[in-house]
């Protein structure tokens, strides 16, 4: 592999894991603590815990994202 092809490997995985932990940081003393959704209402606890649930979907997702990103472009170039 040449220079640039290290260095952006390395930009991919730093990224990667600086979201992962940023992510986690979030989910456990931002958004674990909070009442998102009221919890006297009908199944308000339901609820919190499904749009914690949720945010927690979306980092994952876009972690995954990043990391199809790179593996493709691994493989593509690895092709040629």
């Amino acid at each position: 592999m040449n220079k640039r092809a290290v260095g952006y490997e390395l930009v991919v995985f730093v990224t990667q894991w600086g979201l992962m932990l940023f992510g986690f940081g979030v989910l456990t003393k931002i958004i674990a603590p909070l009442n998102l959704v009221s919890t006297s209402m009908f199944l308000g606890l339901y609820f919190d815990a499904a749009v914690k649930g949720l945010i927690a979907l979306v980092l994952s997702v876009t972690w995954l994202f990043i990391w199809d990103r790179q593996v493709r472009l691994y493989f593509h170039r690895r092709g040629k």
